[in-house]
């Protein structure tokens, strides 16, 4: 487990100190606090964030909302960034509209 306690040299990390291009994306989605977390345990590190990590939320937001209209269809496709007919596919694979 890692220890919460900052080491000294974070006092310095600042949002106004923050140069990095990637850095300062992700601070503009999540708040700094989380930004400096990674900054002091995860610097040097690859973190990578699987594609598939919200498949499953996703397919719950599926059964949760398709309606059958074409209007449901189109809104799901523009949140969820997929095809009509992988709604098809998600409809037919959980049958008891239940992923979670």
């Amino acid at each position: 487990m890692l220890d919460d306690r900052e080491p000294e040299w974070a006092k310095y990390i600042t949002e106004d100190s923050i140069d990095d291009p990637g850095l300062l994306y992700l601070m503009y989605h999540v708040d700094f606090e989380a930004i400096k977390k990674l900054i002091i345990y995860y610097a040097g590190d690859p973190v990578a964030i699987p594609k598939r990590c919200n498949m499953k939320y996703k397919h719950q937001y599926i059964l949760d909302t398709y309606d059958g209209t074409k209007r449901s269809r189109v809104k799901i496709v523009r949140e969820c960034n997929i095809t009509e007919g992988y709604i098809y596919k998600v409809i037919k694979k959980y049958k008891n509209k239940k992923v979670l």
